[in-house]
């Protein structure tokens, strides 16, 4: 499930589509670049793009082999695992209000009990990282 989040957060912004304006097809911004600094990379859209139409994997590696090798060269279910396991040991936080919870638990057959969802999360016990360095 962990990598299927990150995957699907990718075809999200591949299905959004992108979008042609005035605005995105930045023409002010291309003549600013070509007259001034010869780049993009110090204008402030540029930054704010990066910000909003590109996802970063959490997961992916997408450093050099060389890189990755040094790193361990752990491969994406091995990063997915540890991740799931730091998820699963955080205490679980309430999403619900009191009312709303038990008005779920009314309609639908709910196995955690709502006292569960106050109690740490140790059961999972700690990430994999946390067990090799301790």
């Amino acid at each position: 499930m962990v990598i299927d989040d990150e995957m699907l957060g990718s075809v999200g912004r591949a299905l959004r589509g992108i979008e042609v304006t005035d605005e995105t097809l930045s023409f002010e911004v291309i003549r600013e670049a070509v007259r001034g600094p010869g780049h993009f990379l110090s204008h402030p859209q540029t930054l704010a793009l990066m910000e909003s139409e590109y996802v970063y994997p959490a997961l992916a590696d997408r450093s050099p082999p060389d890189a990755w090798a040094e790193a361990g060269a752990s491969d994406m279910r091995e990063r997915a695992r540890e991740r799931a396991r730091t998820i699963l040991a955080r205490p679980p936080t309430a999403t619900l209000d009191a009312a709303t919870d038990r008005r779920v638990r009314e309609r639908f057959p709910i196995a955690l009990p709502a006292a569960a969802m106050a109690a740490p999360a140790a059961r999972w016990g700690p990430p994999e990282s946390a067990r090799r360095s301790g």
